[in-house]
């Protein structure tokens, strides 16, 4: 058999050749031309953009090469950047580029807005930044993505590869593994391989792992101008280059299948002069292919599209791969496992506005279906909104690991943006109440702040309205709790939009005030509202100020009969990436005191410490559910020694070493400690070698599968269970090392108190549960739906109020089934004015849910980022074969059906 290819000539002189009849035994290499991009790390986003060798620079330079010669390609990945740089172009340039994508000279890769982290996104803020970046591909290009590309991220999830299946990815590139599962992996030739995220063979999908340096140029042909050590091709040291590149191309090939190979060739802010580059490799390409009778191989620039294509026809059967990839570990000692926590203050922060973003999006859209907007839909803070999440979900934002100040620029982006959808939000629902120039604001409470739009009214006695929106489903008559700080020394009664009176309590620690009001839950309508007012004295209310009792409480105390909580540190040489502890860890904070809180709603437990102050509480003699909020003071660094700050959560349950984590929010994956399923571990790290991300819950359960605890949490955190029974993760790291990983700067994350500097102080929620899985499966996935759906409060000062009903085009899309409902449902605008995307997420871990398509409007099911029919991708996908063994096919459900833990989308046009 004879393959043909036809390498183009160009006019200025270096030629690559034009080779016909090529033996099928040649070896045959991609070279991909790239520019690895980061959205901030070691300096700012528009930093990098606009410096001397920055992206800016970078895309001109790389598109001006590929206009002149069609048989140059690049690749680009961050659309956050690639945005900002077209949106700066005459409208020829456009053209001119325009036709590069449809010459496949011009590829994105992934389609992103940025490269997002893998350990420490949650599964939302995932899909909505790949869809932003997939909304402008398709809205300037018309341009679907085919293969993923997160050659950076510290570690590899199994719901990244299930969405990049979801996304209509063929394959997908990674770079960082294990150095010790990458060793065995170039010895066996399994750097490629089929990886099964779940049990649906339907989700399986190609991965590459890169060969050298996760994503650089071959070792000895970075030609990057900014390279200082960059060794130039010369008339006197071409033939010993060319010898040198193609002697590394077959070593290359003794760890891959097949007689094609693919390399990337580019590093961090590179090619910004790409005509030198270019040149310098046309050279070597060119006496490489001029000479295939000695060297036996074509090299060609490409692109992974391109690659993955003629890979497909070797028809190669791969290795398979169920296991995730982390923790990930680049020598032996050194686990990148502290960036699980790192920078806990943000990772709460983005969550919250991740979550908060959600269901605006979704009040938003109601208002313009509903043409409640008037002039008001401006859909520019949406956006501003999604790209400011976007870039926080970057592998050098989210997880902790960049400068400070770079840090700081982010908080910057998301709360200016947060504030306008706030200023937005208030504006439309003083439109829903005809009211004008009414303040609805929102609150946050990190442990001692005071809320001024609800204390300041309520001091002067004037009415406080409380907006609640909720945009659960189907989940009517479930009692709930609205958690509220009050000033203290004060009487106050709460009305619902009747004027009856509610129940409720108020607890009181160290003079801070907390009312505990529970509601039931009403999803006939989105928007509710309630008032709080003060009253002369206690006969004028139902709520009770509940008194407590002083108990003592150690770390042998079992808390409710139930568990033991204990707060301990490690001592460690750790940096912002690596968790290096140095040894076991010890007691946190010295006993101050504690009280029991005993009401007829409300049980809980104040346990304070130095440096540490948690709440226990429970509700309406709920026996198995507890909800943990820790406050985390400032870390003491005067001894200059690193500290992480862990909880841990005791229990009876014999759990055997095996312990389960989600994955970025969706499926649990098994631990197990010292253990993984790939190879055979060497343990050298016997306590950051075992810790997992964890973005939603940790569970253990007994051998028997009936008796489990987890713990959910409400940001990213590292999380093991190195002794039967104990659940522990981290929730804070005040550090004295760098680990030289890049950044050069110690994580020590302060703020001024009193006007003096101090580390930053952290208030921070988990949820604990016993339950059954046998018998309650679902019990976890509801605890995270309350969590992720946590109806939105906004206080405003004002004596009534009356909201217009926004009617709810897709009320009995969901049907209300016998069980307890998890389906989540999410819409926002689409791309044209009547188009809206459309999701539900069947939350249950068992349980199918039922769909009822409303009549009048338009579905069409696309993938998960809504840029194509997911009919046409299911025509034209790519199935690999390999070696995996389970019986298990693809799941299928009816047009009317949303299996369990599955996820569909639609265009809706309304």
């Amino acid at each position: 058999m004879i393959l043909l290819l036809t390498l183009i000539s160009i006019g200025c002189g270096n030629f690559l050749g034009k080779v016909n009849n090529v033996e099928t035994d040649y070896l045959r290499v991609f070279l991909f031309p790239h520019s690895h991009d980061d959205v901030g790390w070691v300096r700012t986003m528009m930093e990098y953009y606009k410096d001397q060798h920055g992206v800016k620079q970078i895309i001109s330079s790389y598109m001006e090469q590929l206009i002149k010669d069609k048989s140059k390609h690049f690749s680009q990945v961050e659309i956050a950047f690639f945005s900002i740089w077209w949106n700066e172009q005459s409208d020829t340039m456009k053209e001119q580029v325009k036709q590069l994508v449809k010459n496949e000279q011009l590829e994105f890769l992934s389609g992103g807005w940025c490269m997002n982290d893998e350990a420490t996104s949650y599964y939302e803020d995932i899909i909505d930044q790949m869809t932003l970046g997939h909304k402008f591909l398709l809205q300037h290009f018309n341009y679907i993505p085919s293969v993923g590309w997160q050659v950076d991220p510290f570690g590899h999830s199994n719901t990244q590869a299930l969405f990049s299946n979801m996304m209509g990815f063929n394959a997908w590139f990674f770079g960082r593994i294990d150095q010790e599962d990458r060793s065995i992996r170039e010895r066996k030739k399994e750097l490629e391989f089929v990886i099964h995220p779940d049990t649906d063979q339907g989700h399986s999908i190609l991965t590459h792992v890169n060969y050298y340096g996760y994503y650089s140029s071959p070792r000895g042909f970075d030609f990057d101008v900014t390279n200082p050590n960059r060794q130039q091709v010369t008339d006197s040291n071409l033939q010993s280059k060319t010898d040198e590149l193609a002697r590394y191309f077959n070593q290359q090939q003794n760890s891959y299948k097949g007689k094609i190979l693919a390399h990337t060739l580019g590093m961090d802010f590179q090619w910004s002069d790409a005509a030198s580059y270019f040149g310098q490799m046309d050279r070597v390409i060119n006496k490489v292919n001029n000479n295939t009778e000695k060297y036996k191989m074509i090299i060609q620039y490409g692109t992974p599209k391109q690659y993955i294509q003629a890979l497909y026809e070797q028809n190669i059967t791969y290795p398979s791969q169920q296991e995730d990839f982390f923790p990930y570990a680049d020598y032996p000692n050194q686990y990148w496992s502290g960036y699980f926590t790192s920078r806990s203050a943000f990772k709460g922060y983005v969550r919250r506005i991740g979550r908060y973003f959600q269901q605006v999006k979704l009040f938003y859209s109601f208002m313009k279906i509903n043409n409640q907007c008037k002039s008001l839909c401006d859909e520019t803070n949406l956006k501003n909104l999604a790209e400011a999440l976007g870039t926080a979900q970057h592998h050098d934002a989210i997880t902790g690991t960049a400068k400070q100040y770079v840090n700081n620029d982010y908080i910057k982006m998301i709360k200016t943006a947060y504030q306008e959808m706030n200023k937005q939000v208030s504006t439309l629902l003083n439109s829903l109440s005809n009211t004008q120039s009414i303040t609805h604001s929102t609150c946050n409470f990190n442990g001692s702040n005071v809320c001024h739009s609800l204390f300041d009214p309520l001091i002067k006695n004037q009415t406080v309205i409380l907006t609640v929106i909720d945009a659960k489903v189907n989940n009517d008559g479930i009692k709930e709790y609205l958690k509220i700080f009050v000033p203290d020394n004060l009487f106050i009664k709460a009305l619902d939009e009747k004027d009856n009176l509610l129940n409720g309590e108020i607890l009181c620690t160290n003079e801070q005030c907390i009312l505990y009001l529970p509601r039931i839950v009403d999803n006939s309508k989105l928007i509710h509202f309630y008032k709080l007012q003060t009253v002369a004295s206690q006969d004028d209310t139902d709520i009770i100020k509940i008194q407590p009792e002083t108990i003592t409480v150690d770390k042998d105390t079992k808390l409710f009969g139930k568990f033991k909580l204990n707060y301990n540190y490690y001592v460690s040489s750790s940096g912002a990436y690596i968790f290096r502890p140095d040894g076991q860890p010890h007691p946190y904070g010295n006993y101050i005191k504690a009280y029991n809180f005993t009401g007829s709603l409300v049980k809980q437990i104040y346990i304070e410490k130095s440096g540490i102050k948690a709440w226990v509480t429970t509700y309406d003699e709920d026996e198995n559910i507890f909800y943990l909020d820790t406050f985390v003071d400032s870390i003491n660094m005067s001894d200059y020694r690193g500290k992480e700050v862990i909880l841990q959560v005791i229990t009876d349950i014999n759990n055997n070493k095996v312990f389960y984590t989600d994955s970025n929010g969706l499926s649990l994956q098994r631990r197990q400690v010292n253990h993984r399923d790939s190879w055979q571990m060497t343990v050298l790290e016997p306590v950051s070698g075992n810790y997992f991300p964890v973005n939603g819950a940790i569970m253990i359960k007994n051998e028997n599968g009936n008796q489990a605890c987890a713990v959910l949490n409400d940001r990213a955190q590292g999380g093991t269970s190195l002794n039967n029974g104990v659940i522990e993760l981290m929730l804070q790291r005040r550090l004295n090392n760098d680990d030289n990983k890049g950044v050069y700067e110690r994580l020590d994350e302060q703020e001024e108190v009193d006007k003096k500097k101090v580390g930053m102080r952290q208030m921070m929620s988990h949820t604990i549960v016993f339950y059954n899985p046998k018998s309650d499966s679902n019990i976890l996935r509801q605890l995270q739906y309350q969590q992720d759906l946590k109806p939105l409060i906004y206080f405003s000062t004002q004596d009534q109020v009356e909201y217009k009903s926004l009617e709810n085009k897709f009320e009995k899309f969901i049907e209300k089934q016998s069980d307890y409902n998890l389906c989540k449902f999410y819409i926002e605008p689409w791309l044209t004015e009547n188009q809206y995307l459309v999701r539900v997420h069947n939350l249950r871990e068992e349980g199918i849910q039922k769909l009822k398509f409303p009549a009048g409007l338009k579905f069409t099911e696309t993938t998960l980022t809504g840029n194509q029919e997911l009919k046409n991708w299911e025509q034209n996908r790519f199935i690999w074969t390999d070696t995996y063994t389970n019986q298990s096919s693809k799941q299928t459900y009816q047009e009317d059906q949303v299996g369990p833990m599955k996820i569909r989308t639609w265009i809706v046009t309304i």
